[in-house]
């Protein structure tokens, strides 16, 4: 079987980890069948095996653009595949074989605010559409993501498969001393004792409501530095005003863009990962934190519970008393502290990327 994947997307947060894992664990299990990885010029190259074979498109075809419409069904036709497979809804409306979609979450959809632009909402709105009615199989990324699918659009269950995430194997608690961790902490301006954030600067990841949870009591931010890890977003300028003013602003540290292999030295010195979002399709760093041994503070929204289970402390996400309440008694009790810690190592093993290729090879041989 030919199989081709839109690895476009490869070097992004996010998408891009998906991407990135699924490569790699793909690669460890099918020797079999063919694939074919549809990359611009610029992205990495993950996997070298003789049945993977990395195809860097002539032309840069951004996401969302015209290119995407027809430089890119062009080389996917001249490869003559069996399948395509792509890790969200930014596909080509011509197509020359049966495709699969991954979606991981209904952003766009449920929140428009998120669109740059009315017309950009519009356009992603009418891509998702056409994208999950006419793909073979929609793949999604949790049952909520699921639920939401369903709620959204007129597809049978059974035509959506749920295959969950994991942590990156990086995440391993061992994975770099402490001489290297502090040098990249102390690149960054970063103190330790420090909470962490990691994430895009959207609205609905709700960091004001951390920022406030934080300056609440003064015992916490006294000792302890709030670290934002994610790329700044020049049109959430409010958001960052609003860090400035508060009295504990000389003690939040926003990062801006930081590329993986320093994330996770991020994750491993944290004494807490504290996760307020609105909406996540699936929730991906409360998950690599407890891979990392730290303890977890999420929202009660959306899939958050269903990935974090009961290893992390859960509140309402607009609740800044309890956000702040649950902050202090992790970082004042350290017998809690202790059991969040070991509960998360335990509930990030139950999640794999081994599992999740199993589980997408099963599919891709399905429509053989």
């Amino acid at each position: 079987m030919r199989i081709g994947i839109d690895a476009r997307m490869l070097d992004n947060t996010g998408i891009g980890r998906y991407l990135h894992n699924l490569l790699i664990h793909l690669a460890r299990l099918d020797t079999r069948n063919d694939y074919v990885i549809f990359v611009n010029q610029e992205n990495s190259r993950p996997v070298a095996q003789s049945n993977f074979t990395f195809i860097p498109l002539k032309r840069r075809v951004p996401l969302y653009s015209l290119q995407e419409q027809y430089w890119l069904p062009w080389e996917i036709r001249r490869q003559k595949l069996d399948l395509m497979h792509y890790p969200n809804f930014a596909i080509p409306l011509l197509q020359s074989c049966p495709y699969i979609v991954t979606i991981h979450d209904l952003i766009y959809y449920l929140y428009p605010d998120q669109c740059p632009s009315k017309t950009a909402h519009y356009y992603a709105r009418g891509m998702l559409r056409y994208a999950v009615n006419h793909a073979r199989t929609v793949i999604t990324v949790s049952h909520h993501s699921k639920h939401d699918l369903l709620t959204a659009f007129q597809i049978p269950s059974e035509a959506i498969r749920v295959i969950l995430q994991a942590a990156d194997d990086r995440c391993g608690c061992a994975s770099q001393d402490t001489a290297t961790r502090n040098q990249v902490l102390q690149s960054y301006g970063i103190e330790p004792p420090y909470i962490l954030y990691v994430g895009k600067h959207h609205p609905y990841k709700n960091i004001k409501t951390l920022l406030y949870a934080y300056a609440a009591h003064r015992d916490v931010f006294d000792r302890f530095q709030l670290v934002i890890a994610g790329r700044r977003d020049p049109r959430q300028h409010d958001l960052y005003e609003t860090a400035r003013r508060l009295e504990a602003g000389h003690r939040i540290r926003f990062t801006d863009f930081v590329p993986e292999q320093d994330v996770f030295a991020l994750y491993q010195g944290a004494q807490l990962f504290v996760f307020p979002s609105l909406y996540e399709g699936f929730g991906l760093p409360p998950l690599e934190a407890m891979a990392c041994g730290v303890p977890v503070i999420t929202s009660n929204a959306a899939s958050l519970p269903e990935v974090v289970g009961d290893a992390a402390l859960q509140v309402p996400p607009t609740d800044v008393a309890a956000l702040a309440g649950a902050m202090r008694r992790v970082l004042s009790d350290h017998t809690l502290w202790t059991t969040l810690k070991q509960k998360g190592l335990k509930r990030a093993q139950q999640f794999s990327w081994e599992t999740a290729a199993i589980q997408l090879l099963q599919v891709y041989l399905q429509h053989a």
